[in-house]
């Protein structure tokens, strides 16, 4: 797809890598100055790097999208210097202390880990669009996409907690787009699946007893999938194509599963 996001400035977190780091390259393809989020500011400026190489402005912004102080302190200083056309929110590791946490079977979940699951796939999409919403609102515009997972449209043994954090993300995309219709600002969810050659599919294949079931999914797959499906789906809802679409959530699972 190419469409004209030349003028547009888009944030996009957790994109020093993976999904994230497609969508910005992605949308700097299609003309968009980007601001570039993570916690690693060697992987964030590879990335700007390579936007500026295509000649397009990008700086990166360091900050822990569970972290809601973290978040509205980052969006501050992007707007002292540029405004913020498009959000995506992307990333968030799943990791309790310094150990990240793959995906389980529920009665293999420490229960102390769940808040972590919560944070990582919900709260931290509600934190960027709070930071973003009021500088969205005074402009009267925006686009705003979420990154989340089929698990929370289709029931996934091992991903109890990411898929219950999934649907609420879900139906909260559909009343915050009842609430933000009036001020011309737009909001999708692009519900992600088994992805080839992404950190998270990574890490879950490496350990823990859902790999096996993961591992199946992918051999299941009729059309596998990898980021750059991903940064399709979300140049599609940031473009003016998309302008009558919000509320919505869109699966990109390669035919795995087809929620109603």
């Amino acid at each position: 797809m190419r469409t004209n996001l030349k003028s547009k400035v888009a944030l996009i977190t957790g994109s020093s890598k993976g999904i994230g780091k497609a969508i910005a390259l992605k949308f700097a393809e299609n003309g968009s100055d980007v601001v570039i989020n993570g916690r690693s500011p060697d992987a964030g400026m590879e990335t700007v790097t390579k936007i500026k190489d295509m000649g397009r402005h990008a700086i990166f912004e360091k900050a822990d999208i569970t972290v809601y102080n973290e978040v509205k302190e980052m969006v501050d200083r992007v707007l002292k210097k540029m405004q913020i056309d498009i959000l995506v929110v992307s990333g968030g590791v799943i990791s309790h202390g310094d150990a990240i946490t793959p995906p389980n079977f529920f009665r293999e979940v420490d229960p102390d880990t769940y808040i972590d699951f919560i944070n990582s796939q919900y709260f931290s999409r509600l934190y960027c669009v709070r930071a973003v919403l009021d500088h969205m609102i005074e402009r009267k515009s925006g686009k705003i996409v979420l990154i989340g997972t089929d698990a929370g449209r289709w029931p996934t043994p091992g991903e109890s907690l990411p898929g219950g954090a999934g649907a609420a993300l879900v139906l909260t995309t559909k009343v915050l787009a009842s609430e933000f219709a009036r001020w011309g600002i737009r909001i999708n969810t692009i519900s992600t699946t088994v992805t080839k050659d992404t950190p998270g599919i990574e890490l879950v294949l490496s350990c823990g007893p859902a790999a096996k079931i993961f591992q199946r999914a992918m051999e299941r797959q009729p059309f596998p999938i990898n980021a750059n499906d991903i940064a399709e789906a979300a140049l599609f809802l940031a473009s003016e194509g998309s302008d009558q679409i919000t509320g919505q959530t869109i699966s990109v699972n390669g035919g795995l599963c087809f929620p109603g």
